[in-house]
């Protein structure tokens, strides 16, 4: 980090909340998904388990001998067979029954599987028996209740889609009722939720990215250049070295300042060294004047003690 320049820095800060928002965008859209999910698993729960009370009704009617057990399976199947759930009309999905075996009871839109063994009759997209899945996930489950993906096409289609089964085991009548939902459209809606998180995603990039961008320019141009030069260039001048090259900048930046402030050091010792000069020339002025002062001084001192002398003689000769 400390090598990094610091448009560098700005932009590796900027990357890193960006990266952050792309990532709570993906984590947004999985929970999405868990969540659609998850809502189609509990709508289809408690469609089989209305299912299965429905079922389960008939059955303890047979069991109090209101109903002959033949007669209970047939109303019960019947009634099945008409309801329907989900969908924007709510009468999209039907209900099923088999046999833990694997022998039809009631499918609405199949009757000629009713009483026949359909293991290995009826596969999925991709090769799967489906009602080996269903017998197989029905013995494996612990309580009676089983969910089984599975590739089925829609009623009057060929195309195989994604489809989740849910299943509840009747006991004492060995029967499976269950039902099933597409999924196709999970896919569809997160891919509108895609492109929406992808478009909100760009926009914050696109406007967080241009304020990023300029606020390290407006930063960059108050200082005038990289910190680091700024750093240099001040330590260089602390240590005396009033000759070291600054860069150009813009007037008003912390380089410029910093300039500036080198400029007027370098006059101002100038001036110093220029004044300390003159004071030395006087100095020199000064002290040769003295010399030439105490000569003069000496040499009047000498005509004096001459002077002097001269007049003893005149005084001893008058």
């Amino acid at each position: 980090m400390n090598k990094l320049s610091f448009k560098m820095k700005i932009l590796l800060m900027i990357g890193t909340a960006l990266t952050a928002l792309l990532i709570m965008a993906i984590l947004s859209l999985l929970q999405e998904r868990r969540l659609i999910t998850e809502s189609r698993k509990d709508m289809l729960t408690t469609a089989v388990q209305s299912a299965h009370s429905i079922v389960a009704g008939y059955q303890a009617k047979a069991t109090s001998g209101a109903m002959p057990p033949e007669e209970a399976q047939k109303a019960a199947s019947e009634a099945l067979r008409l309801a329907r759930y989900g969908g924007a009309d709510g009468k999209t999905e039907y209900f099923y029954i088999w046999t833990t075996e694997g022998v039809g009871v009631m499918h609405p839109f199949r009757p000629e599987w009713t009483g026949q063994n359909m293991l290995g009759k009826i596969k999925d997209g991709s090769g799967v028996d489906i009602i080996a899945q269903f017998v197989d996930g029905m013995r494996a489950s612990k309580d009676g209740k089983a969910f089984i993906p599975t590739m089925f096409p829609r009623p009057g289609q060929t195309a195989a889609l994604p489809k989740l089964q849910y299943l509840v085991k009747v006991d004492g009548w060995n029967w499976m009722v269950g039902s099933g939902v597409y999924t196709d459209d999970v896919d569809a809606l997160l891919r509108k939720a895609l492109w929406s998180s992808l478009a909100l995603v760009l926009a914050v990039f696109l406007v967080v990215g241009a304020i990023g961008l300029l606020a390290s320019r407006s930063v960059l141009r108050q200082i005038g250049g990289e910190p680091t030069d700024a750093i240099a260039i001040m330590s260089e001048v602390a240590e005396g070295n009033l000759d070291t090259p600054i860069p150009t900048a813009d007037p008003g930046s912390m380089l410029g300042g910093l300039a500036h402030m080198v400029t007027s050091l370098r006059k101002l010792v100038t001036e110093v060294r220029s004044a300390t000069d003159s004071i030395a020339t006087a100095s020199t002025e000064i002290a040769q004047g003295n010399n030439d002062l105490a000569r003069r001084t000496e040499d009047t001192a000498s005509n004096l003690q001459t002077t002097a002398s001269s007049m003893e003689e005149l005084t001893s000769t008058v």
